[in-house]
């Protein structure tokens, strides 16, 4: 399809009222709400017939009867405009090809990067902490003198180490509720201005007891900022674009890191206090900069939790922020009431609770959702993340080479993450975990392979700088296949009733996995332990290829689905290898008839979408 026909589906109402699909052009704002036009409907109903039980029928009973009667057809036909327009939009979103799709809704993308953003301030947080122990005025400040040299004692060691992460699970945990019934702008404002004060703390402490305060609750803070930023991209990007703007959560983390390393190297040159302080208070800007954009009202609220809270208006308005001028926001508003009619259907019209994430289809949908984060853990990032300075010193590498090739590592995940831009045109979501978790654990077993080679005592050799590169090849292969499209997949998996939620838990899951592996790989690894070196390689392998087959037998195809589609294909519990090659076809579409003539046609309007499956 052209592209140039591509805008007119979605051209304002006002200037082409015929274009709508139903002869009524007006805004299902302006129109009566569903819901509540359901519930007088039933309970006319009931009225009705209670009077019919007790009465003879009469005038009284005739017309209550025609009330009902109408206020059923009015119920009717909104939902049939409802779900005509949500159709159409359905149509008009796999229409769209990327570059059309960034012309009409370059203002969602801008906005969901702009969100993206505060996703820095976890990957500078995750750098810096973890390596302020390694300073020599931050060992004076905060050790003790042991045999004349300062150290970190033992228990405060560990503290400095997982403090934030443990803070991470809190905060996520909670991030998922706090999204559902106080919104994003609120959410980033509060932990933006919560993060400032915490830095506060940890860049005023004297004692490590206040540091590790000042760690662990910022550390619950700011991910927020990672549970947000993944709900908004789904929220407010259109189908062929939230891959693009879900994995730029995946590059920012990674350019956080690299940040991280920069000033790290800046303050190894400082002989003060300030070799700490400096890099603790470069994590001030960016929450600064998120609280001025949330308190300025500049972000546009997402449209899918304002609809949930009854604010069409309101989303509507944020709709016309989030596309160009020509684009009619009352298709996509259609499209998200009646993606979440159908939801509150399932649940009678409950709010949404965490408690439903575990039960039916969502229960599903969470599993995938928990697994999904946790593959980032368990294919082994945690050894070239977090110990790769170390593995490369006991793989035989000296201290030089191995600061050398840790920057190499951050370096090439940074090119992989932008590398991942280009494969989301084409690699789906399914192949790109799946065929990552099979490639990453090939190369930890060759890891693994390399330490049986027998080292000299001293130096260097072949295998030493072998698995080196090996190491970094692993990060370049995840952060093209499972570190960005592990955002995409929560983006999209998780129902918009319960995202927030959903998105949290996985999260939460996600700190649990990498604490559990950050304390058990240095006792798997050390000479003074178990003395594997480079022959947990096999261990990880092994752990791939479980995750390979979670892939294979669970992971769903969610590329170029809106979240009505993959709402149906979860309710009929489709298997989750079919997910790729199931069509839907919209019950809006023209069908011959058989008694209308030759040539006749009729529209359907039924809030039941039909599916067949193609061969």
């Amino acid at each position: 399809m052209s592209e140039i026909v591509l805008p007119q589906q979605l051209v304002a109402a006002a200037s082409n009222p015929a274009a709508l699909p139903s002869s009524r052009a007006a805004s299902p704002d302006n129109a009566p709400n569903i819901e509540s036009l359901g519930s007088t409907a039933v309970n006319t109903k009931a009225n009705t017939t209670n009077t019919t039980a007790v009465n003879t029928p009469g005038a009284t009973s005739n017309a209550t009867s025609k009330t009902a009667s109408k206020t059923a057809s009015e119920v009717d036909l909104l939902l049939e405009h409802e779900t005509e327009k949500a159709a159409r939009y359905t149509e008009t979103e796999h229409s769209l090809t990327f570059t059309s799709a960034l012309k009409l809704y370059y203002p969602a993308v801008i906005w969901a990067l702009v969100v993206n953003l505060a996703t820095l301030c976890q990957g500078l947080d995750g750098q810096v902490i973890g390596a302020l122990v390694g300073i020599q005025p931050f060992k004076h400040h905060f050790g003790v003198e042991y045999q004349g040299e300062y150290i970190i004692e033992a228990e405060w060691l560990g503290a400095f180490n997982y403090a934030n992460k443990v803070g991470s699970i809190i905060g996520a945990f909670c991030a998922g509720m706090a999204y559902d019934r106080l919104g994003l702008r609120r959410v980033i404002a509060l932990s933006s201005a919560l993060s400032i004060g915490f830095v506060f703390v940890q860049f005023f402490a004297s004692h490590p007891a206040q540091l590790v305060a000042g760690i662990f609750f910022n550390g619950c803070v700011i991910s927020f900022f990672t549970v947000c930023a993944t709900a908004y991209v789904g929220e407010v990007c259109p189908v062929v674009l939230r891959g693009f703007a879900a994995s730029a959560i995946n590059l920012l983390l990674v350019a956080g890191q690299l940040m991280g390393s920069g000033i790290l190297k800046i303050a190894s040159n400082i002989d003060s206090e300030w070799a700490f302080k400096f890099p603790i208070a470069s994590q001030w800007p960016l929450p600064v900069i998120m609280l001025l954009f949330t308190l300025g009202n500049f972000l546009p609220d997402p449209p899918y939790w304002l609809c949930k809270r009854g604010e069409y208006e309101a989303a509507e308005n944020s709709l016309r922020r989030l596309a160009v001028a020509d684009v009619d926001p009352t298709l996509k508003l259609s499209f998200v009431r009646e993606t979440l009619r159908i939801e509150n259907d399932a649940k009678q019209g409950s709010k949404p609770r965490m408690s439903e994430c575990f039960k039916g289809t969502d229960r599903r949908r969470l599993i995938i959702c928990l697994m999904v984060y946790a593959i980032q853990a368990l294919v082994g990032a945690v050894v070239f993340h977090d110990f790769a300075v170390y593995f490369f010193e006991l793989s035989g590498l000296s201290a030089d080479d191995a600061f050398s090739m840790n920057v190499g590592v951050n370096a090439i995940g940074f090119i992989g993450s932008c590398l991942a831009w280009w494969f989301l045109q084409f690699l789906g979501r399914r192949d790109a975990y799946l065929w990552g978790c099979i490639i990453l654990a090939g190369l930890q077993g060759l890891v693994g392979v390399l330490d049986l080679i027998p080292r000299p005592a001293a130096g260097t050799s072949p295998s030493s700088w072998g698995q080196s590169a090996i190491i970094i090849t692993c990060n370049l292969v995840y952060d093209i296949t499972i570190g960005p499209y592990g955002f995409v997949l929560l983006s999209e998996v998780a129902s918009a009733r319960l995202r927030g939620f959903n998105i949290g838990l996985s999260c939460a899951f996600y700190q649990l996995c990498a604490i559990a592996l950050a304390i058990g790989v240095p006792f798997l690894i050390n000479q003074d332990q178990a003395n594997l070196g480079g022959k947990i390689g096999f261990i990880f392998a092994a752990i791939g290829g479980l995750c390979a087959l979670f892939c294979f037998l669970c992971l769903p195809e969610t590329k170029g689905r809106t979240f009505e589609e993959l709402d149906h294909m979860f309710n009929m519990n489709l298997h989750s290898r079919k997910f790729k090659d199931f069509k839907i076809r919209h019950s809006h579409e023209t069908e011959s008839t058989e008694d209308g003539g030759q040539g006749a046609e009729k529209t359907t309007a039924n809030s039941e979408t039909d599916v067949s499956l193609v061969a």
